[in-house]
């Protein structure tokens, strides 16, 4: 889907950074992900040790990278150069359609970050993936997630009930969304 060189698919804000990950990425990537409180609201569990983050980058995030089937960057702060979360769209080509995820290191929680990244990962969607619409869901008690979307201008859609079942119970979700028609 996406057989850019590496340079196009770098993204860039005046705080961020957007990158494909790597394997180096996996130190910094555990350092939030075996946070409890970063991975509340993911479909995730927080990994356990650091395999559990080479585990995600290889069966997961490369994997994605090899099919084409849509694209995760990192987040890498421009003033410090350190990876601080990811971003990503997971497409169903068929529907020209992206599902939006993404995951923030606590240290970096209210300083207006995700949406910064997420405006980037959008309009990169339009622009470049050329898909129609993108789309987002969140826990119904994740009132900064639900925030951050609000920000990147997804229209709330209603919620879902029972939409997802992980870490041993259903959950009902916002479902938020974008189109193409929005200006992009």
């Amino acid at each position: 889907m996406l057989d850019l060189p590496d340079q196009f698919l770098t993204l860039q804000t005046p705080r961020l950074i957007l990158r494909k990950l790597e394997i180096t990425d996996a130190e910094d990537i555990f350092a939030y992900a075996h946070d409890p409180q970063v991975s509340t609201y993911t479909l995730w569990e927080a990994h356990q040790s650091i395999n559990a983050t080479y585990e995600y980058l290889n069966n997961f995030v490369f994997k994605m990278y090899r099919d084409g089937t849509g694209m995760t960057w990192g987040i890498v702060e421009r003033e410090s150069g350190k990876l601080i979360g990811t971003c990503g769209l997971h497409v169903t080509p068929v529907h020209r359609r992206a599902e939006l995820g993404y995951t923030l290191s606590r240290d970096y929680w209210g300083q207006g970050l995700m949406p910064e990244a997420v405006n980037v990962a959008i309009a990169f969607g339009f622009h470049v993936m050329h898909l129609l619409r993108i789309q987002a869901f969140c826990a119904v008690e994740n009132i900064s997630s639900a925030r951050v979307l609000e920000k990147s201008g997804m229209e709330f859609e209603g919620i879902l009930h029972n939409y997802v079942f992980t870490k041993e119970r259903p959950w009902d979700v916002k479902m938020y969304a974008i189109t193409r028609s929005h200006d992009f």
